[in-house]
């Protein structure tokens, strides 16, 4: 099938587009890393699990939520049928 025709309807807004060419330009300068010594490093890293250890504590993280009273119906519902039905079979037994 020619490009362009779909269910023998010749479409002229399909083209193929053009081929973009242009010219890579370097960076001016390449990625360098940060060298660090052993004492430098352990000293960057003990101070920051020194912060992280001290707003972890810093914070109070209490469940201030209260259990909905739906729930609390619900589960009083479902142990008043549970109840009734053990002091029903005991009664029979």
């Amino acid at each position: 099938m020619a490009d362009g025709v779909v269910n023998n309807v010749v479409n002229t807004q399909v083209q193929k587009p053009a081929m973009n060419v242009g010219v890579l330009t370097p960076p001016n300068a390449l990625y360098k890393p940060v060298l660090y010594s052993d004492k430098e490093a352990k000293t960057k890293f003990n101070l920051i699990s020194k912060d992280i250890y001290e707003k972890e504590h810093s914070k109070s993280f209490q469940d201030k939520r209260k259990t909905p009273l739906s729930v609390k119906l619900t589960l009083l519902a479902a142990s008043l049928g549970g109840g009734w039905l053990v002091f029903k079979k005991a009664m029979k037994w």
